[in-house]
């Protein structure tokens, strides 16, 4: 197995497909009867992982199409995400106008609608019918440290392409039975219990619907450690799966005492068990996390039903080749670990604990032990947290919370009839259950937040967690507990006095930069915002922050106050402390200084500064951009913000120039911007676009790159390579790029 599951997880670290080949260099071992078995099973893994990456990837909307106008006709296969200014949904593609091959290959989409100007058009739901003039765009997102990888999300999810919604052609309500009961499920839930919290938490555990769940409650379940129990996952499978079970075996009694007797009458329990779990997995949408509990449970099933002499260990290991067989990319999914760790960890408990210490009370502390122990290496990756209050709220939580999921049939019953007392009894339990969540939330002590682990100090932690759930000596147990230093207290990887990192954040059409210094950090722009609400703050930039459990800025430079810009400004604020605020539009009502006052100031060995004059008010916004140098003994960093020419030849004139290395091209490569004489004052060694991918500017635009490159200056775009990364040492300035870095071969570009 363990060879198998190695073919799979070296595949998903390819940065190409075509590199699969290298793998038959290793064919000659299996001339050695040793390595024979290992070497198939390995060869094995390679090839499932391969096929279907070939067969996703064979279905991805090429880049060159990107942008491109097309007709669909499909189905919306799950539950639409609404707010107020966007539906986003799923459209199971059935046909398509054009004869392109690479169009007529695509499966399913997913489309945003934005609710600008027709208020008047026919709420999108699950289940409709729907021909669709789509701008379609290939999965080509951006890329950051620590950031979600939505390209993968794309191609696991069986996602093809994105698009914007351009106009309804024809829509025809409640095509697919199925879906429409869901949708309807849904509206009668919200519209039902909207003074409740049961109007989020119903949808969530029910129909697997999160798009009304905030940041808030996500912050709750996290810091309680009880999110597994919102979010439809194996805990709900298998409690359907014990309903099934029960009740089939209270069924099967009475046909024995009632004298009726016959063979299949023992199948009958796992029959209603796998019912009850698969009806209860397809009204969840059946997502990839349901779908990993459900066949879990149809092997442990399977071994009942059959008679089989498999232990339940050896049901665990064909669960796991069965999910990483369908879904190979699986076995870098931090949920499936989670799922599979979770019930190995109860199953050595089990075998540990056989023929001791029976009482239920018992089994049941050291259950929760074993649990929150055997996870804490995927909660520090994951979560970034370490929940010490977290076993002792799932010793209460868990039974109470399954007795409720295994009493909601009756109890959704009870509301379909319309019993008052029974929908009055359910709001009590779930009102009085989130409100103590929330208070338990709040426990002194009982959350620790962490910096994301290395790989190093994870694998420090297995000779821990060996230690602590094994029937040792608690004096080993002690001793091991010293292996929870790097975990609690990481080595740092901050800059030595005198050096500066900085990071140019893949924002989309927009511009964030970070600088760190040793023991500093300072950020400029705080990337685009969207007209139509919101901002690429939060999963662009915020994961570096949260990945390193960082709560302030010591310095923030907002350059201007254009959209592309200062966009993210609320969201900053939100999550950030802020020390000392400068720009250089006017924006004094929220404590920002000016920047136009030639302030120079140092940071660890670090020089910073501004080199403009206040411009006059009827100045361009762009104009007010603050112009801010960064430099160490070694290397060089200009913002020049969207300055336009006519203050690139100010400072010129200023005599303020000198030459550095790195320039962030103003303006993102604008025609209006990066001037010959400009370029030649700075003679930098390298230009950086921030740009986003395929924009309707077409920045940067061909003449600015091209005088760039006839003076053989190396080019960046975060549109095209992700974040970059530059690193000023001492006696080395070093660019690196997140595509590269991270590359993997379902990487686009």
């Amino acid at each position: 197995m363990i060879a198998y599951l190695s073919g799979l997880f070296v595949v998903t670290f390819l940065p190409r497909l075509s590199l699969v080949w290298l793998f038959v260099l290793l064919l000659p071992l299996s001339w050695y009867h040793r390595l024979r078995r290992l070497i198939l099973y390995f060869f094995a893994g390679v090839l499932v992982a391969s096929i279907y990456g070939a067969w996703q990837l064979q279905h991805r909307l090429p880049a060159a199409l990107d942008r491109t106008d097309s007709v669909f006709t499909g189905i919306v296969a799950d539950l639409p995400e609404n707010n107020e200014q966007r539906t986003r949904f799923i459209l199971s593609v059935e046909a398509g106008e054009s004869v392109d091959p690479a169009l007529q290959r695509l499966r399913r989409i997913r489309v945003n609608q934005y609710h600008l100007q027709d208020e008047q058009a026919k709420p999108i739901a699950a289940g409709d019918k729907l021909t669709l003039l789509l701008k379609l765009h290939t999965p080509h997102f951006m890329q950051n440290p620590d950031a979600f990888d939505l390209e993968l999300h794309f191609l696991r999810s069986g996602w093809d392409a994105s698009a914007t919604l351009l106009e309804v052609i024809e829509h025809q309500p409640g095509h697919n039975k199925f879906q429409s009961v869901r949708e309807h499920f849904r509206t009668y839930l919200k519209r039902e219990f909207a003074a409740s919290d049961a109007h989020w938490l119903l949808p969530a555990i029910l129909l697997g619907d999160r798009s009304a769940m905030t940041d808030e409650h996500w912050l709750i379940l996290q810091r309680t450690g009880t999110a597994h129990l919102l979010v439809v996952s194996g805990l709900h499978i298998a409690v359907m799966t014990g309903v099934g079970l029960l009740s089939g075996r209270v069924f099967t009694s009475l046909m024995l005492l009632a004298g009726i007797r016959h063979s299949y009458l023992r199948t009958l329990p796992l029959l209603l068990a796998l019912i009850m779990a698969t009806g209860y997995a397809a009204l969840a949408g059946f997502n990839l996390p349901v779908q990993r509990a459900w066949l879990m449970v149809c092997v442990f099933l399977a071994g009942e039903w059959r008679l089989l002499q498999f232990s339940g260990w050896m049901r665990w290991r064909i669960a796991l080749i069965a999910i990483v067989t369908l879904q190979p990319l699986a076995v870098i999914q931090p949920g499936a670990w989670m799922s599979f760790a979770a019930v190995a960890l109860l199953l050595f408990l089990s075998d540990c604990h056989r023929s001791r210490h029976k009482e239920w009370l018992g089994q049941l502390f050291r259950a929760q032990w074993f649990i929150f122990i055997g996870m804490l290496p995927v909660m520090a990756v994951v979560f970034q947290q370490l929940g010490l209050a977290a076993p002792v709220i799932n010793i209460f939580t868990v039974p109470i919370f399954s007795l409720f999921i295994m009493l909601l049939p009756a109890f959704l019953l009870g509301v379909f009839l319309e019993w008052t007392w029974v929908i009055e009894v359910l709001v009590l339990f779930i009102d009085g259950f989130w409100l103590l969540l929330q208070h338990l939330s709040q426990i002194p002590g009982g959350y620790h937040a962490l910096v994301k682990p290395s790989v190093v100090v994870v694998l420090l932690l297995v000779p821990l967690l060996i230690s602590l759930l094994a029937p040792l000596p608690w004096r080993w147990k002690w001793t091991a507990l010293l292996l929870f230093i790097p975990l609690i207290w990481p080595p740092s990887d901050k800059p030595s006095t005198g050096d500066f990192r900085a990071i140019v954040f893949d924002a989309g059409q927009g511009l964030a930069v970070l600088i760190e210094t040793q023991e500093h950090l300072l950020m400029y722009d705080t990337g685009p915002g969207y007209y139509g609400g919101g901002s690429a703050w939060s999963y662009a930039v915020e994961p570096w922050f949260k990945a390193r459990n960082i709560d302030y800025l010591d310095h923030l430079v907002v350059s201007h106050n254009d959209l592309d810009h200062a966009g993210g400004l609320s969201a900053l604020k939100t999550r950030l402390e802020i020390r000392r605020l400068e720009s250089g539009s006017p924006i004094q009502q929220q404590n920002f200084l000016s920047c136009h006052q030639h302030q120079s100031w140092e940071y660890d060995g670090v020089s910073f500064r501004y080199l403009t004059d206040m411009p006059p008010v009827t100045t361009n916004e762009n104009d007010h951009s603050c112009v801010l140098e960064v430099r160490n003994a070694d290397c060089a960093l200009f913002l020049p913000g969207d300055i336009r020419v006519t203050t690139e030849y100010d400072l010129i004139r200023s005599k303020r120039l000198e030459p550095v290395t790195w320039l962030v091209a103003a303006h993102h490569g604008s025609s209006s911007s990066s001037s010959i004489a400009f370029i030649d004052s700075l003679l930098p060694k390298a230009v950086i676009y921030a740009a986003g991918f395929n924009n309707r500017y077409n920045h940067p635009v061909a003449e600015v790159t091209e005088r760039f490159r006839r003076r053989g200056i190396e080019a960046y775009n975060t549109a095209e390579m992700g974040a970059i990364t530059l690193d000023a040492k001492a006696g080395q300035c070093r660019e690196s790029v997140q595509r590269q870095q991270k590359r993997r071969y379902w990487t686009s570009g």
